[in-house]
């Protein structure tokens, strides 16, 4: 025998409990917050006023001003170190661009005068017709 199970059935049905979801804004907190058993010991504070800037003595605007004065001398001070440190550097990286150049300059010069050297050599060998080859060594080494 099967026994079905309707939807309708009421009986057979399991009970589910019911979940209310409330929302509270936090001015509404405080004036709830007897009904719900607590105690409303702070007086909220309006959160949409603005506050307003209270006057201050003339000691303290005095004493601001001056702590403003010395933190732009502090603030002079380092930026004219900063921009002698960078001349200094640029000074350094301009001579070291010159003494390069110059480097590069004697290279040149002494590649020019090695290739100079190296044709002398290569016509002075080809210009004996090969005595030079021929020659022993001996005293003098085969230097003429």
């Amino acid at each position: 025998m099967v026994v079905r199970l309707l939807m309708s059935d009421q009986e057979f049905s399991i009970p589910r409990p019911l979940v209310l979801r409330v929302e509270i804004s936090a001015e509404q907190a405080a004036s709830l917050a007897p009904l719900l058993g607590g105690q409303n010991d702070v007086e909220p504070e309006p959160i949409s006023a603005p506050q307003r800037l209270q006057p201050i003595s003339d000691y303290a605007a005095d004493a601001r001003v001056t702590e403003l004065k010395r933190l732009e001398g502090d603030l002079e001070q380092r930026e004219a170190e900063f921009e002698a440190d960078v001349q200094f550097r640029e000074d350094r990286i301009e001579r070291w661009r010159t003494e390069l150049e110059e480097l590069e300059q004697t290279l040149d010069r002494r590649e020019r005068d090695l290739v100079n050297y190296v044709d002398q050599l290569q016509g002075a060998m080809s210009g004996n017709d090969g005595a030079w080859w021929s020659r022993p060594a001996g005293g003098d080494g085969g230097v003429r």
